[in-house]
């Protein structure tokens, strides 16, 4: 109706026309001789000058040169305006432009100050009504609508409304749209007089915050415009968000390590189309916080993984999402389900997998034996020296609890350390195979504790969980429980050597790495010992060792009236004996007999890490040589 009201309009324009070229000028209501079609004063017959233009009051999301909210009113000052209004387009000035345009959004827009509020990852769409305010045809009417670098617009949405409904513009040969850049330039090859098309594009919000849109005329024809810009359109985009928690039961009557770890995949999408985002999170366990992450999704996709005793928990899980959480595959559980789904509100979401264990748990011992031997002396009471077995990564731990040493020279095992005090002869042999006797256990919540089985009772260990549980001072046997199949190091390694003449004797530094293979048939777990191998260089390269029961150490007791490291042979190490260590290495003054032996600390000759123990340990910052 408003297209038809308008063409009537030009129609009696022209009418009045000729009837000015008739019978005179005929004058507005208001007599102002303004015409109130595009808001210009016509020229006077034979004038060239125009009249500045006069601002109409249009209604909201108009631009210069736009009419009012209601429909204009054709006004003719003189007989020689005609000719004027009908001048053609290459004559005209750039400040007077031939087309109006008028910009709206659905939803609707709010102030600068006042946004009207949509959601992230909600569409916005814009209407751009461009109107030819002139009484000729125009061409190549190009508008550019300015679309916020915080929306994603998909040109292919782009559509026309010329005739009252709407039409795609693709494959259309008068109108069409391309990006420049993030604008969308919509263009018209012919816009006759009186002809009003209305251009539509949809948008989708992809960050949060105030967003902003505004159209202008580009060009008609060969002229460019500047300035003539519609009101801008503002949205604040926000994110609604809720609760989103989830974790993994293990349900098992065995002792499965709440260390245990699983992978969860979470495919999240709005309206059918992944999110790109970050979501913060947190891994709990309990309401203790164990560390603090974020979750990036690409086109909806993201992957975490946590221990089995901790919880993904994030406050910031937007609303109206579709999800599905899978978790990973783990052949050494079954599952109460493979995935939960659903959609995300503000009442939150909460769940959790059940994984049942589907392994017997197997104990083994790493079925080799350390060879403790001493060179230059018998062993003798006193004499004391302890092992580390230390797993790699994430292989369970020798004989996981701690327990006292006890007071015998028999082996003790404790919290990945081996003991054994040998009292005669120059070589103890401290097995690390399952043939210690054994004693009965008692398993609570916090684990397992060793305890015997008799009454008399010397010591009270406490577990982490507060549980108080009391044992003699008794061997155990050195036991590694493996719940699941693969291949588990440990290198093996002498500590330290406690004895009256320690400081004339030179530890053994060599290093073992015992590996152990475990193979799963069903349920069943089978360990092995699949191969030794021996660094002599702070485990930098290793060598296999053929016979796997045994792994050799050999302390060095020095030649009689030689200490470590007292080079100078005065009854103490200071740094004189760090300087004739030092000097000897850099061969200023080359040391001989028992000063030579003395500055072998390490026992693989004398050399710069010589120097640096014997600097450390005057410097107090190693205990002993």
């Amino acid at each position: 109706m408003r297209r038809y009201i308008k063409r009537v309009i030009a129609v009696l324009a022209v009418a009045l026309m000729c009837s000015s070229l008739i019978g005179g000028g005929v004058l507005a209501e208001d007599g102002s001789g303004k015409d109130g079609n595009d808001g210009q004063v016509v020229e006077e017959a034979g004038s060239n000058e125009v009249v500045p233009e006069v601002s109409p009051e249009g209604e909201p999301g108009g631009a210069s040169g736009e009419t009012g909210g209601e429909e204009a009113e054709v006004t003719v000052e003189g007989a020689e305006s005609a000719p004027g209004q009908s001048k053609a387009l290459s004559g005209r000035s750039a400040s007077v432009c031939p087309v109006s345009i008028y910009m709206e959004s659905n939803p609707w827009t709010g102030t600068e100050t006042i946004p009207n509020n949509v959601e992230l990852g909600d569409t916005i769409e814009y209407s751009v009504e461009v109107e030819n305010q002139t009484m000729e045809d125009l061409t190549d009417v190009e508008i550019k609508l300015h679309i916020d670098d915080a929306l994603e617009t998909d040109i292919s949405t782009a559509q026309f409304d010329l005739t009252g409904s709407k039409e795609d513009i693709t494959g259309n040969s008068n109108f069409s749209a391309r990006l420049e850049g993030n604008d969308v330039v919509f263009k018209a090859k012919e816009l006759n007089w009186g002809d009003t098309v209305t251009y539509y594009i949809t948008c989708i919000t992809k960050t949060e915050g105030v967003v902003s849109s505004y159209a202008s005329v580009k060009s008609v024809g060969d002229t460019s415009y500047s300035g003539i810009d519609s009101r801008v359109q503002y949205h604040n985009a926000y994110l609604e968000v809720s609760d989103f928690s989830f974790s993994t039961h293990i349900n098992s009557n065995q002792y499965i390590d709440g260390q245990v770890g699983f992978s969860y995949n979470l495919n999240i999408t709005k309206d059918g189309k992944g999110l790109n985002t970050n979501i913060p999170y947190k891994l709990m366990s309990g309401d203790t916080v164990v560390s603090e992450e974020t979750l990036t999704l690409e086109n909806g996709i993201g992957t975490v993984s946590f221990p089995a005793g901790q919880t993904f928990k994030t406050d910031q899980m937007p609303t109206g999402l579709n999800y599905v959480v899978s978790h990973g595959t783990n052949n050494n559980f079954s599952w109460d389900k493979s995935s939960f789904t659903g959609t995300t509100d503000i009442s939150g979401v909460s769940n959790r997998f059940i994984a049942t264990y589907n392994r017997v748990p197997v104990k083994y011992s790493l079925d080799t034996s350390i060879v403790v031997n001493m060179q230059g002396r018998d062993f003798k009471s006193g004499d004391s020296f302890i092992y580390a077995v230390a797993p790699v990564d994430d292989a369970p731990v020798f004989n996981r609890f701690p327990l006292p040493y006890g007071d015998s020279d028999s082996p003790a095992y404790f919290e990945g350390t081996a003991r054994i005090n040998p009292t005669s002869g120059t070589t103890a042999t401290l097995p690390l195979e399952e043939n210690i006797q054994r004693h009965s256990c008692m398993v609570h919540s916090c684990g397992s504790i060793f305890v015997s089985s008799d009454e008399s009772v010397k010591h009270s260990i406490k577990c982490g969980c507060g549980y108080s549980v009391q044992h003699r001072n008794v061997n155990i046997a050195p036991v590694i429980t493996f719940n699941f199949p693969g291949t588990y190091d440990y290198i093996v390694f002498q500590t330290s050597i406690s004895t009256d003449d320690a400081p004339s004797v030179i530890p053994d530094t060599t290093q073992y790495k015992v590996s152990v293979k475990v193979t799963a048939s069903g349920s069943t777990l089978t360990p092995t010992l699949s191969s030794v191998k021996k660094s002599t260089d702070g485990g930098k390269t290793w060598v296999a060792v053929a016979d796997k029961s045994k792994l050799a150490f050999t302390n060095k007791l020095m030649p009689d009236g030689v200490r470590k490291g007292d080079i100078d042979r005065d009854g103490k190490v200071t740094m004189a004996d760090v300087m004739a260590c030092l000097n000897h290495v850099s061969k200023k003054k080359l040391l001989t007999g028992q000063a030579l032996a003395a500055a072998d600390v390490d026992g693989n000759g004398v050399g710069m890490s010589d120097v640096i123990k014997i600097l450390n340990y005057v410097s107090k910052k190693s205990p002993s040589l």
